[in-house]
């Protein structure tokens, strides 16, 4: 499928993933503008054209910075959203906010349609939203997609396609090769997002589980924690291949009870980016289990990584939707009791390796 290049790209969320996409498709010819709620982020970006957290990368002169986010939503044909997840429910807000600024009715005889596209927020001008963010909301236990169509409207749910898989922005901001997958509600789209960020160092699969995909991006990042937890404390291949594997089996466990397709897990989206998460030296929520494990606290820890570690939200979210869906997940719910009930990550391992002895059955009735 060919996309049309003059067909502009807002990305909304300044980050490392954000300007590494937005560089990716600005390179490959489209017209591409960036937001961020920081002005002073924007600031930077604007003055020195290199992201504070990725020295290696240079944004390109035509790349436009745009402190106002209106402007920058208007003539945009895609919406990549690239903010920190427990940021998606503001932006969204932000967003149904600009759109009904926007509308205007135009004939009386359409003023009614005009006053329900305001009142649902079926006024958004632009319908195509690629989520890049990773997460599952505290407290609603909503994924992002779900977080966006509760803002914006059931109008919004064929317009939504998520990105995700195993992507570190320090490898893709300097081309290492990588493959994700483009997962919505509607193939066309997915087929349309997929021609939209291909290239031949980026390469993109489609898929249709887009809740299956979401939630392997987001679980992977509390097991994740874990396998930091296990650096820290001193231990080898033997503990991560198993720390991996049966974190696996929580992911698979969870998603397949939510309604999500077991085989998703064994893709990019699942194992593919646990691995990558879970071993990188790039990976914040690795880093910061591995700090966790030294003694931080997690105040401590997190000021020390000094970017959002996905993965300390996510633990809590974890945690409730394996009690409210009856799935065991004992390796999740130990990161949950180190962050927030203070547990020694000792005391968490002992009582994981001090369960009874389990048959190894993979799917939702793995004990």
């Amino acid at each position: 499928m060919s996309i049309n290049q003059k067909r502009q790209i807002a990305i909304l969320g300044a980050g490392t993933w954000g300007c590494t996409l937005a560089t990716l498709l600005y390179e490959k010819g489209f017209p591409v503008k960036i937001w961020d709620i920081s002005s002073g982020l924007l600031e930077h970006l604007d003055k020195t054209r290199i992201p504070p957290k990725l020295p290696n990368l240079r944004l390109p002169a035509g790349l436009v910075i745009e402190k106002d986010l209106r402007r920058i939503v208007k003539d945009a044909a895609y919406l990549v959203i690239t903010v920190p997840s427990h940021a998606v429910r503001d932006l969204c807000a932000s967003l149904r906010s600009v759109a009904k600024a926007m509308a205007r009715p135009s004939q009386p005889l359409r003023r009614s349609r005009q006053r329900r596209r305001l009142e649902t927020g079926e006024s958004l001008a632009h319908e195509k939203f690629v989520l890049c963010s990773k997460g599952i909301e505290q407290g609603t236990l909503l994924t992002l997609s779900g977080v966006m169509e509760e803002v914006l409207g059931e109008e919004a749910r064929p317009g939504i396609c998520c990105l995700s898989g195993p992507s570190h922005a320090e490898e893709v901001s300097r081309k290492m090769p990588t493959s994700i997958v483009a997962a919505a509600y509607k193939p066309d789209l997915a087929h349309e997002v997929q021609a939209l960020f291909h290239t031949d160092f980026f390469r993109v699969y489609i898929h249709d589980d887009i809740l299956g995909v979401q939630l392997g991006g987001a679980v992977k990042n509390v097991i994740a924690i874990a396998a930091g937890v296990c650096d820290g404390l001193g231990f080898g291949d033997n503990t991560k291949a198993a720390l991996l594997t049966r974190g696996l089996a929580e992911m698979i466990r969870l998603g397949v009870a939510m309604g999500a397709k077991q085989e998703t897990f064994s893709g990019l989206s699942g194992v593919g980016d646990l691995i990558v998460t879970a071993t990188s030296r790039h990976s914040r929520n690795r880093n910061f289990g591995e700090l966790i494990a030294k003694g931080r606290n997690v105040e401590e820890a997190l000021n020390e990584i000094g970017m959002v570690v996905e993965g300390v939200k996510t633990a809590s979210s974890v945690a409730t939707l394996a009690e409210k869906y009856h799935v065991a997940m004992p390796i999740s719910v130990e990161v949950y009791r180190v962050l927030y009930e203070g547990k020694k990550p000792k005391d968490a391992l002992r009582d994981l390796m001090g369960r009874s002895p389990k048959p190894e059955i993979y799917g939702p009735e793995s004990p």
